[in-house]
């Protein structure tokens, strides 16, 4: 379905692997990403809060794209998703659309920062936080 890739491609594909499956966000339009060592335990934090935030408004979503009976119903629900997906990261304190989208582009690009993006998520939900 196009428009539903249209929906995934607002979301910034990095390849992490964890078990919950491939880590999605908005498409970064942000400068050179930076290493892991760059960021700070906070803004791991910050972001990893935004990711999840975003990944259930995504679960959301993809349902009722998949069900829109024609592609205005598509746009709309798009732009819909996409303007809460923007205010749930810039909600999330601590974090802009260009931190969230620079510490995702460098995540695509550093395995340490994946793993230390990944090992948050992991406490993150088996702690219930």
């Amino acid at each position: 379905m196009p428009l539903r890739k249209t929906l995934t491609a607002t979301t910034l594909a990095f390849g992490l692997a964890v078990t919950a499956g491939a880590m999605t966000a908005l498409s970064p339009q942000s400068a050179a990403a930076q290493s892991a060592a760059d960021y700070s335990g906070d803004q791991i934090e910050a972001f990893t809060m935004a990711y999840l935030e975003v990944m259930d408004l995504r679960e959301q979503y993809v349902p009722q794209l998949e069900a829109a009976g024609s592609e205005d119903e598509q746009r709309a629900l798009i732009e819909e998703a996409n303007a809460e997906i923007v205010e749930a990261i810039e909600g999330t304190e601590g974090l802009t659309l260009e931190d969230y989208e620079a510490i995702a582009q460098a995540a695509s690009e550093d395995q340490e920062l994946q793993t230390r993006i990944v090992t948050r998520l992991e406490e993150m939900q088996q702690g219930g936080e």
